[in-house]
């Protein structure tokens, strides 16, 4: 059984790979951009818009593209959906890992919303 959760981690790590790199993200005046962002890559941003974003998520219940950088330098794309943004750390959802994480805000590369779902 071990293998089938090893798995089953990994598609869902896959998916969320996926949703990251396929999924509409909102243009910067908050149209969606059905392309996924021209280049389908992840914008930079600075800490006011990181911050600004992740908090207006936490009260919409939107979900969020993230570049993120762990405390070993590896960088990351992870999509997440806020629930608490307090102390210079985010709790939130993320699809990638299916699990509540807590991510601190300075390793917050980059963040874009993703344009609501049609289905």
């Amino acid at each position: 059984m071990p293998d089938d959760t090893l798995l089953a981690a990994a598609v869902r790590a896959v998916r969320a790979g996926d949703l990251a790199s396929t999924a509409p993200r909102k243009a910067k005046g908050g149209e969606a951009d059905g392309t996924g962002a021209g280049s389908g890559e992840l914008p930079r941003t600075g800490v006011a818009e990181t911050l600004a974003t992740v908090q207006a998520a936490v009260l919409t219940g939107e979900t969020l593209w993230i570049g993120y950088v762990n405390a070993e330098g590896a960088a990351s794309q992870r999509v997440i959906a806020p629930v608490r943004v307090e102390g210079g750390f985010v709790t939130a959802y993320d699809h990638t890992a299916d699990a509540l994480r807590t991510y601190p805000l300075h390793r917050i590369t980059g963040v874009a919303e993703l344009a609501d779902d049609e289905n």
